[in-house]
């Protein structure tokens, strides 16, 4: 059976992440793990899902093995980027990742529907419109989440990761597919806002900004043109997670 690491990161979203949660352990058809980063929320993130696990443990999907809880202990300014870096571990046996966000819905058959679709060292899933240099990127359709990536582990760190050094919202999930396609992996995409199996809170960019050192959205068009430029797919500015040291990890379910 497939198996899959699926980490969602969260800083100070306790309202979005408590609807969602449901749907991160109720995924079934895979083996997988719950990888949660806490990028040192300060709203009793913690305790909120020890109560969510106790609350929802009747129907926590048996396919789910185990619940990760990774936390920064410094409190930084959100970089989503280094957050998803540090839901993995170079260490771990899983051979696919999946990332989410903590306002974004899974259909049950969500991992999957898409692991099944993807092939280490050749394909990788993202939840957009492909772009060509004709057409800028964009979403399927408004409520469908920008971005949600499925890719084999061994892709995703042989090109680095997400690369860390934007400050500024906005950019890394098209630089990190730019990269994944220089290294030779084909982009598959959703036909439509069914094929896609999720779906998002709506709301607006003061709360996608607001954790940010830099609290606004990249220039699209200079960002477009700094990643179509890049013809270098490795990307060495990450902080995965056994090379972190200001984290803590405790798990709070095992099957």
């Amino acid at each position: 059976m497939l198996d899959c690491s699926l980490v969602v990161t969260v800083k100070n979203r306790l309202s979005h992440f408590e609807q969602i949660f449901p749907s991160l352990v109720t995924q079934t058809g895979v083996i997988y793990e719950l990888v949660i980063v806490d990028f040192h929320s300060n709203d009793k993130l913690q305790t909120e899902i020890d109560n969510l696990i106790d609350t929802f443990h009747e129907i926590i999907s048996p396919d789910l093995k185990n619940i990760d809880y990774v936390r920064l202990n410094k409190d930084l300014p959100f970089n989503p980027r280094q957050a998803k870096n540090l839901g993995v571990s170079p260490k771990y046996m899983s051979e696919y990742l999946a990332f989410t966000d903590a306002d974004t819905y899974l259909s049950m058959d969500y991992l999957y529907h898409h692991m099944s679709k993807i092939k280490r060292g050749e394909s990788f899933l993202a939840t957009r419109v492909q772009e060509t240099r004709a057409s800028s990127s964009k979403r399927i359709t408004p409520i469908v989440n920008y971005g949600n990536v499925v890719v084999s582990r061994n892709d995703f760190l042989k090109i680095g990761g997400w690369d860390e050094s934007v400050e500024k919202y906005g950019g890394d999930d098209d630089d990190l597919f730019h990269r994944l396609k220089l290294f030779g992996l084909r982009e598959i995409n959703p036909v439509n806002e069914m094929d896609a199996k999720q779906y998002s809170i709506l709301h607006g960019d003061e709360l996608r900004v607001n954790e940010f050192e830099v609290p606004e959205r990249c220039d699209s068009e200079e960002t477009q043109k700094q990643i179509y430029e890049n013809r270098n797919y490795f990307n060495d500015n990450h902080h995965f997670l056994d090379e972190y040291e200001d984290v803590d990890i405790k798990k709070l379910y095992e099957w």
